[in-house]
């Protein structure tokens, strides 16, 4: 057993003058340059674990060590095609080569790793099919592929991997129908073959999978119609059908989910009666971007409940936890709906459509292009700029130093030369808290959620810039000046992805996320990133702020643009005590800064919302 801390440079080549070694951990350090052949001297290694490093080159020099039990090397830098030796590794039991460059296909050998009980290939550039001889490896339980270039089609021998608890394809070129085979696999409890070219329909069988936690099937061309049989998976926490072509109406049957934790149905062609909202459990519920026409929501808590109807056909009056919204169908529903759609409406002053706010269930106006709300009239939109909810890439917003925006609507923070700062702020600034009187410090405060996505590039020699932050700072205290946090002035909250370990932060790593309050570089709380975030990828993150009790933010991060059950980093903050507010001074901006240092790194904004919580208000 040896367990190296702190260890920087090359591997050392007296390591390998230890032939009797079983265990090698040189996880987390920032170990450099290539594995030196050495390693075939090891034949004694049962265990090892080289993750979080900065190695690069091929994996070759690990095809001799016929006792490995465990070889983990994710979040490096390897790069070359996956050795055919592989398939010699019959003793085993984990192979995780996530987060790196690996290239080429997956070799029909590792069909002969028989102990094999985990496989991660997630984040590579992998291409070619998938090997139908995987269905050998019977003591396989959680098989991660997404992320790479994969082809053809699902092999329906994959069904043959009896004790298979996770199958992961998310993010692929993977085409042809999804195979009633995975039906077989009964102890099957996640399912994700989101973002790919997969056509049919969804079969019915998935419905006899009992113990089914999560079936993602976002963006792919799917048609027909959600088969009745899924509302037998009783066990399901979380449905995710967006951004296809089903149609039809959603059966009544999914009313038996509940457990749902998370119902997603957006941007397809259902129609007829919104779905049932039933379970108790349910956080999210976003049923915008189809042809719903008519139906009650009806959800157990709904205070808890993130929803969204927007985009439909609900004409008139929606019912939600008993109070009525006013609806206005989207563009292409008149045939459903019998109303004229595009037509101003007159609730909103003329210049604008009600829509329903996702917290509090109440009306609300959505302004039009050079419009927003009265402030003394929330029913009235009035000349000037949008209101709560922004879009990247429109009018309303403020850059500074290196920021543009690019033809597409995306925003660049930094474009790829070192030293660059720039920072983008929505012009309209927000009411955070309501104060009657200078007697009360802080008034009503409400809550916040944002939602953006962004991705950040892996600068020069694969390090990392300063990374970015969304901030929340005091309109007052912004002056043009833009130095990372610091530039917003101290009464600020961010919430910080940073790519580089500085050491006198008190940084834990140089991939973690973090909560700054009053511009100061050391985060008073944070976590390490539970993906890589300067790899040039598409990230989605949310964050939540309750003010209740002394104030709880809430970050979310994942590669999917699906919210993550659990958050990365939960931090105590209160944004009383960090803005300052008064009677006179209470309106806050909202946006990013970034820096890419000494790096030559790119930060890249795609989609960003901010929309205020009256349901949580703290009083």
């Amino acid at each position: 057993l040896l367990l190296v801390c702190e260890v920087t440079g090359t591997i050392p080549d007296a390591l390998f003058s230890l032939e009797q070694l079983n265990i090698l951990v040189l996880s987390g350090n920032p170990v450099t340059g290539n594995l030196p052949m050495g390693f075939s001297r090891l034949t004694n290694l049962e265990l090892l674990y080289l993750a979080n490093n900065r190695l690069s080159g091929p994996i070759t020099p690990l095809s001799n060590l016929p006792r490995l039990k465990e070889l983990f090397l994710p979040q490096n830098s390897f790069s070359g095609s996956l050795p055919s030796e592989l398939g010699n590794f019959t003793a085993l039991t984990c192979l995780d080569l996530s987060y790196n460059l690996l290239s080429g296909s997956i070799p029909s050998s590792m069909g002969n790793m028989a102990s094999l009980q985990r496989l991660e290939l997630l984040y590579n550039k992998l291409t070619g099919t998938i090997p139908a001889t995987l269905s050998r490896l019977h003591s396989l339980t959680y098989l991660d592929l997404a992320s790479n270039r994969l082809t053809g089609s699902i092999p329906d021998s994959i069904g043959f991997i009896s004790a298979l608890k996770f199958l992961g394809l998310n993010h692929n070129l993977l085409h042809g129908s999804i195979p009633a085979s995975l039906a077989s696999l009964q102890q099957l409890e996640r399912l994700t073959l989101g973002d790919n070219q997969l056509s049919g329909g969804i079969p019915a069988v998935l419905g006899d999978l009992p113990v089914l936690q999560n079936l993602v099937l976002f963006s792919n061309p799917l048609s027909g119609s959600i088969p009745t049989a899924l509302g037998k998976l009783t066990n399901l926490l979380g449905l995710f059908i967006t951004d296809n072509q089903l149609h039809g109406t959603v059966p009544s049957t999914l009313s038996n989910l509940s457990k749902l934790q998370e119902l997603f149905l957006r941007g397809s062609q259902f129609s007829g009666r919104l779905p049932s909202a039933s379970s108790p459990s349910l956080t999210q519920y976003r049923v915008g971007g189809n042809f719903f026409s008519h139906g009650e929501v009806k959800f157990r808590n709904c205070s808890a409940v993130v929803w969204d109807t927007s985009g439909n056909c609900l004409a008139g009056s929606l019912r939600v936890c008993g109070r009525a919204s006013n609806q206005r169908p989207a563009a292409g529903c008149a045939s459903f709906c019998g109303v004229e759609v595009g037509a101003a409406d007159p609730l909103c002053g003329g210049h604008g459509y009600c829509s329903v706010n996702a917290f509090t269930a109440a009306g609300e106006c959505v302004c039009d292009p050079n419009y927003m709300l009265n402030s003394s009239n929330s029913n009235a939109c009035v000349s000037g700029a949008v209101g709560a909810s922004l879009a990247s890439g429109s009018a309303y917003v403020s850059l500074r130093g290196s920021a543009s925006v690019l033809s597409n609507g995306s925003i660049l923070l930094t474009g790829g030369a070192p030293n660059q700062q720039g920072a983008a702020f929505a012009s309209p600034v927000m009411r955070l808290f309501h104060i009657p009187d200078k007697r009360s410090p802080c008034g009503t405060q409400l809550g916040f959620l944002a939602a953006f996505s962004f991705a950040m590039s892996p600068g020069g020699q694969g390090r990392g810039g300063e990374g970015l932050a969304f901030v929340v700072a005091a309109a007052s205290s912004e002056k043009g000046a833009i130095v990372g946090l610091g530039g917003v002035g101290r009464r600020s909250v961010g919430v910080e992805f940073d790519s580089v370990l500085s050491v006198k932060h008190s940084d834990p790593n140089d991939n973690h996320v973090g909560v700054n309050v009053g511009g100061s570089p050391v985060s008073l709380a944070s976590a390490t990133a539970p993906l890589i975030l300067n790899d040039a990828q598409t990230k989605h993150a949310w964050i939540h702020y309750d003010p209740t009790s002394a104030g709880t933010l809430r970050v979310f991060l994942s590669s999917d643009p699906v919210q993550p059950l659990t958050p990365t980093l939960t931090a105590s903050v209160s944004l009383c005590s960090a803005l300052k507010p008064t009677a006179s001074d209470s309106l806050f901006l909202f946006g990013f800064v970034a820096l890419s240092g000494s790096q030559p790194q790119r930060h890249a904004i795609f989609s960003w919302s901010f929309t205020t919580d009256s349901s949580r208000a703290q009083h």
